[in-house]
């Protein structure tokens, strides 16, 4: 019997990370998550990011793809690595409150970054999820969390708790300290020493797929050319992504995984 890992074959998680462009959402979950102050800690102090940021794209990159699309082994195994990555990273911010990556409150706003940007800009370029397909993505996205430390008091139980969750946290708990805007910073120029304009475009696409409150805190503009170009990305994919070739649509995670099934 072919071994489909650990999501049920129909899975909408398949069905949404199989499509290349949404990576282009990465860097906006990103910053999403290094808004709340505890996670921008934990960046600053124990990843090796400003060192080495695409091999540690790279690697982050391929392991989630293994969970989502390898061997039962193969997502154990990513699951297993990205839970021995997060236990040495703990400590004090300089306020003095404590951060432990494997906190239940923090892997369930890492996964709910995920989950939502995911979802907004897959919606944008391929239209509105049915609701009991968003409800299926989150439950998969629920399953994953829970293996990472999150429990089931700390995780909305459905995606409507979800998008309130969100809402709350952005209301009274993920506002970016000086630290979180400093990891952003870094986190948009991972090359420092490229001229500022030549990151334009994915500054203004990445700052569309941010929520209004941390984009302000970030300082990222939003004026009205950087609001025609992340609608003219979208035009842009919306007409494209449907025509473009497997091999450039599907990520290879993806394909392999469909080779295996058939």
């Amino acid at each position: 019997m072919t071994d489909t890992g650990v999501l049920a074959r129909d899975s909408v998680a398949r069905r949404m990370n199989r499509e290349t462009f949404l990576l282009l959402g990465g860097t906006a979950a990103l910053l999403l998550q290094v808004a709340h102050p505890l996670v921008a800690a934990g960046v600053a102090e124990h990843s090796d990011f400003h060192h080495q940021p695409f091999g540690r794209l790279l690697r982050t990159l391929n392991t989630t793809l293994a969970i989502v699309f390898g061997t039962t082994r193969q997502a154990r195994a990513g699951l297993a690595r990205i839970d021995r990555r997060h236990a040495p990273v703990r400590g004090q911010t300089s306020e003095g409150r404590a951060y432990d990556a494997r906190d239940p409150k923090l892997v369930v706003w890492v996964q709910a970054t995920l989950v939502l940007t995911s979802l907004r800009l897959y919606e944008l370029v391929l239209g509105r999820l049915s609701d009991a397909d968003r409800e299926s993505y989150w439950a998969e996205a629920r399953f994953f969390a829970s293996q990472l430390g999150a429990t089931d008091a700390a995780l909305p139980r459905t995606y409507a708790d979800l998008v309130r969750y969100e809402r709350v946290m952005l209301a009274h708990t993920v506002i970016p300290d000086d630290n979180a805007v400093a990891v952003a910073r870094a986190v948009l120029r991972p090359m420092r020493w490229l001229p500022a304009p030549l990151y334009w475009m994915s500054d203004a696409f990445t700052t569309g797929l941010l929520p209004p409150s941390v984009r302000l805190s970030y300082g990222l503009p939003w004026r009205t050319r950087e609001r025609l170009w992340f609608r003219f990305v979208i035009s842009a994919l919306r007409r494209f992504v449907p025509a473009t070739p497997g091999p450039l649509r599907v990520v290879p995670h993806a394909r392999r995984y469909e080779r295996r099934i058939r």
